[in-house]
């Protein structure tokens, strides 16, 4: 069968135009097969390319093959090839690929791709740079997913797409209990036929990688601020055994209702925490009940829930239980408080410690009276000597 004919650096500069720099080569407007893939990485013009883009050309493994052994692109970062036809035969040409050194983006949605595919992926030992991987509308299945969850070489992901492929809660399950995949923060499986169950089990997956990822190396704090956390992650955080060393920790903005308090209330980790950071979110008067009274969270010494839905009913209970001993200072402005409310928190004897907010206590009151009253007497003492001074004048004059 003779080869169609392609003006291959005419196409190649095409693509240069099309994307507008020589470092990102798209022909996606562009007639192109097989063939053309053949011909193109054999071309010293495509040396610096970084990105490459190749959709909807119905591409068989026969370029996956031309791709894979070229030598002419050892600064691809990024490989495109969505809707084609590369199949599991092509991807193991890539995955087994000693010659794409700097891949970090490879992205092959639709392309009949199935478990098999996936195990070569995960089994490579050339695709240790790559932190994003898309798979979307494949047919991999839990199969393909446990594969991923397995992998001991793509310790680098950190972003995988795996929208509408068959994927069941086991899938999710599986992936849940990897620990190969440490930095791994974005994962899209929509359209796929998850119940709460698989949700839930990515949710946890995902605040166990966050935890890894921002702990301080000593262990003692942990900020997980605006990162749209909920109950759920709150109910991972509290099993977590890697914050038993945990002081400081940060959670404002986020989505905590007084069911994810009650996870952190329970926990048998977080005891040493002394300082804790709710601003914004939605705990109520619930949550911030199940902080007084919980065991665990005795140590607190800073107490943030600005923003939280607290009315006066949450400060009549923490000024009713005899708990909080070492709370110093509580930042519990921007709620449904009143100023009756907030002025209840400077009588108990076991809140006489707190340095913040500032009250002027009925002992205060009564030293400064005290400090008045010895005023006072000092200044008629001066007044009685400056009398006493005169008439002492008066008569020394009259003698």
């Amino acid at each position: 069968m003779l080869k169609k004919f392609y003006n291959i650096e005419g196409l190649i500069r095409s693509g240069f135009k099309l994307s507008r720099d020589y470092e990102t080569l798209d022909f996606t407007f562009a007639k192109f097969g097989d063939d053309a893939v053949r011909e193109m990485v054999k071309s010293r013009s495509i040396k610096q390319v970084r990105r490459l883009t190749i959709n909807g050309k119905k591409l068989t493994a026969v370029s996956a093959q031309a791709l894979a052994g070229s030598d002419k692109l050892p600064n691809l970062e990024s490989l495109k090839l969505y809707k084609n036809k590369i199949g599991d035969e092509g991807v193991k040409y890539i995955a087994e690929s000693d010659r794409l050194p700097n891949l970090k983006s490879l992205r092959l949605a639709w392309n009949e791709i199935g478990p098999e595919g996936v195990r070569n992926l995960a089994e490579s030992t050339h695709l240790g740079n790559l932190t994003s991987l898309t798979l979307s509308e494949n047919q991999i299945g839990d199969e393909g997913l446990k594969y991923l969850a397995e992998s001991k070489s793509l310790s680098s992901l950190e972003i995988i797409d795996l929208r509408k492929n068959q994927i069941t809660d086991a899938g999710a399950v599986a992936l849940s209990k990897s620990k190969s995949l440490p930095k791994l923060q974005s994962i899209d499986l929509t359209d796929n036929a998850l119940t709460v169950k698989g949700k839930d089990a990515l949710a946890e997956f995902k605040v166990f990688n966050l935890i890894r990822a921002r702990l301080s190396e000593d262990g003692n704090k942990l900020d997980l601020s605006n990162l749209g956390i909920g109950d759920v992650e709150c109910k991972c955080i509290a099993e977590c055994e890697d914050l038993m060393d945990l002081t400081h920790l940060y959670l404002e903005l986020n989505k905590i209702t007084e069911k994810g308090i009650a996870h952190l209330a329970s926990s048998e980790y977080l005891k040493n925490v002394t300082l804790l950071s709710l601003d914004r979110n939605k705990i109520g008067d619930e949550g911030f009940i199940h902080i007084i009274k919980s065991e665990t969270l005795q140590n607190i010494q800073v107490l943030m829930v600005e923003n939280a839905g607290i009315t006066d009913e949450g400060i009549n209970v923490i000024c009713e239980e005899e708990c909080m001993k070492n709370l110093l200072r509580l930042y519990i402005e921007e709620n449904d408080t009143t100023e009756e409310g907030l002025e209840l928190l400077a009588e108990p004897e076991h809140l006489q410690q707190l340095e913040y907010p500032e009250f002027d206590r009925e002992e205060e009151i009564e030293e400064e009276e005290e400090d008045e009253e010895e005023f006072e007497d000092v200044e008629d003492i001066e007044e009685i000597e400056e009398e006493e001074d005169l008439d002492d004048d008066t008569e020394y004059e009259n003698q």
